[in-house]
């Protein structure tokens, strides 16, 4: 058992012992003081004590019938008790509630048991009709209304729940609107940051695929001009070459030529000699 268990068990049987002796003293006091069907005023307007001796219960009814009244106050008094052990809420509203039940059971049960009436003296000075009681009664009656509030809370916290949690909803529902527009707010801020970084990006992107493109071109002028300069060099060289094989070719044809002239000389003086020789035979 806990502490705060403990601790209500402790004002649970404080009260009851306190309400028996109040109940008990303030009997035994009146019942000594007056005799049955007299007293006084006690608050002018509000209250008289007369004491009656009550053989029924309230309004007289079940006159004379203390055994039956006997066994309903113990039928009832173990039906509160019972309550009370398997009910799990175990409050100090629920303390206090059967605190005072069972002391007014009590107290009136010790009356018919010992006297075989209850001892009652407490009349509203302005509703002399209603019947005359006793503190138990008192008790008993506030413990009956504190039981009836008892079993109503339940009710009352399931329709709060019910509001509050429609009222949690609504209010979830407008948080996650304010919080949808933040966050719509948010991700356009988001996409508008994005899509500059994004243009950034692009124009980067642009600007290398430009300067990439300059050194391609570049690089390609470069090889063309090295292409030209390697055509015109094996051009040139193609020339030189060329120019070497006419020089050879023209210097052979010469030599052909002078080669010519040379047979056609030695054979013109191979004529006049053979003349000659001709000539001096004859």
């Amino acid at each position: 058992m806990n502490k705060s268990l403990r601790n209500k068990y402790i004002v649970f049987a404080c009260i009851i012992v306190g309400i028996l002796v109040l109940d008990l003293v303030t009997k035994y006091v009146i019942d000594g003081m007056f005799k049955e069907g007299t007293g006084v005023s006690a608050i002018p307007g509000l209250f008289n004590i007369i004491l009656v001796h009550n053989f029924g219960a309230a309004w007289g009814i079940f006159e004379g019938s203390q055994a039956m009244l006997i066994i309903m106050s113990l039928v009832f008094l173990g039906i509160f008790i019972w309550y009370f052990v398997i009910e799990k809420r175990k409050s100090w509203l629920l303390f206090i509630t059967f605190a005072f039940l069972c002391a007014g059971c009590l107290g009136n049960l010790y009356d018919r048991i010992v006297f075989g009436y209850v001892r009652d003296f407490i009349q509203f000075a302005f509703w002399q009709s209603f019947p005359i009681f006793n503190f138990a009664d008192v008790f008993l009656t506030f413990g009956v209304i504190m039981f009836i509030i008892y079993l109503l809370i339940p009710l009352f916290k399931k329709e709060k729940q019910i509001v509050d949690t429609t009222g949690k909803i609504v209010i979830e529902k407008m948080d996650n609107k304010k919080e949808d527009a933040e966050i719509s707010d948010n991700d356009i801020q988001e996409l508008k940051i994005s899509n500059e970084q994004k243009s950034l990006e692009n124009k980067e992107n642009i600007l290398n695929d430009i300067e990439n493109n300059a050194e391609v071109v570049s690089e390609t002028e470069k090889m063309e001009d090295s292409e030209e300069s390697q055509k015109q060099t094996d051009k040139a060289d193609k020339n030189k070459t060329a120019n070497k094989s006419k020089k050879v070719t023209t210097s052979k044809m010469k030599n052909s030529k002078t080669q010519n002239k040379s047979k056609e000389k030695s054979k013109k003086v191979e004529k006049i000699q053979k003349n000659s020789k001709n000539s001096t035979k004859k």
